[in-house]
């Protein structure tokens, strides 16, 4: 997924995301400050990637975990 749009997203404080996967559709929870790449477990590809401060993702952002 080299072409990947990557867009930062903005969250008050720090939370745990639900993002899904525009390749394969798959929603996994990650954090909404990453500090390593994170991938799709079932096809790979990237779904966020760390930018210093909050995260920037690739994928859609489906909710807020409480």
């Amino acid at each position: 997924m080299a072409d990947a749009k990557f867009k930062k997203i903005k969250f008050a404080g720090n939370k745990f995301i639900k993002v899904k996967c525009k390749d394969c559709g798959n929603e996994q929870i990650t954090y909404s400050k990453v500090s390593s790449k994170v991938v799709c477990s079932i096809c790979g590809s990237t779904l966020a990637v760390p930018t210093g401060g909050s995260t920037a993702v690739a994928s859609d952002v489906v909710e807020e975990v409480k």
